[in-house]
């Protein structure tokens, strides 16, 4: 008798985790037919679903801390509107939501031409390549326009490394991988390729010839500029490249 009541509720566990699964795709399915349907975008687009992230932010792949209300821009020139974006730093992806409820998806990156994100401030986010950098340490394709001109443009990238448990200071038992946002700047001037630069004191000592570096340093102090702030920084660019 026994055995037969650990056979049954074997059977039923087995049905009940089958049942909860094909419950999930469904659900799943009928998120992104509603996706589709409520924004004609991305029809036609492969939409691949995602599962929910961890709520801690350092435990979670995602670099926003916050899913941002933005638009997606496709290669068809077509836009998909009213969309909660985030990237996916592990999958070096841009995932989205259609609102808080639904589950997050993500469509292949080679669809989409770039992104704009809108918060206490615009953000637009542009697809770059490998090719247009003279080095780049990662395969994230996505880069922020802090500023473009027919001279020059500056891009940041912001992402997220995995910072190993053993790399930790051991004041917990049983330390955890965890992910640490990342930021980094790329400037082109002209026809150039796109060069890592830092921000900073440094950065445009490397770029800048001596007398023009003094004229950087006597610009920055009289207009009570701070390095390294990426806002004063800009200004420095535009007076001086």
């Amino acid at each position: 008798m026994s055995r037969y009541l650990l056979t049954l509720s074997i059977l039923c566990l087995s049905f009940d985790a089958s049942a909860q699964y094909t419950s999930e795709i469904k659900a799943m399915q009928l998120e992104n037919t509603l996706i589709s349907q409520q924004n004609a975008a991305l029809k036609g687009q492969k939409l691949v679903g995602m599962t929910q992230y961890d709520l801690d932010f350092e435990r979670s792949p995602l670099v926003y801390k916050d899913w941002q209300f933005g638009t997606i821009s496709f290669k068809t020139e077509q836009r998909a509107d009213s969309m909660l974006l985030n990237i996916d730093a592990n999958i070096n992806a841009l995932v989205f939501k259609l609102s808080k409820e639904y589950n997050p998806f993500r469509v292949e990156s080679e669809e989409i031409a770039g992104f704009t994100l809108y918060g206490t401030e615009t953000k637009s986010f542009v697809r770059k390549f490998t090719s247009d950098f003279k080095e780049l340490k990662n395969e994230l394709p996505f880069f922020e326009i802090l500023f473009e001109s027919e001279k020059f443009s500056i891009l940041k990238q912001e992402t997220k490394r995995i910072v190993p448990a053993d790399s930790q200071l051991r004041y917990v038992s049983v330390p955890e991988d965890k992910y640490r946002v990342e930021i980094n700047y790329f400037f082109r001037k002209d026809s150039d390729l796109y060069e890592d630069v830092s921000l900073n004191k440094k950065g445009f000592k490397t770029m800048a010839s001596g007398s023009q570096y003094s004229e950087i340093q006597d610009f920055v102090k009289k207009n009570k500029l701070k390095w390294g702030d990426e806002t004063d920084m800009i200004k420095v660019f535009k007076q001086f490249f």
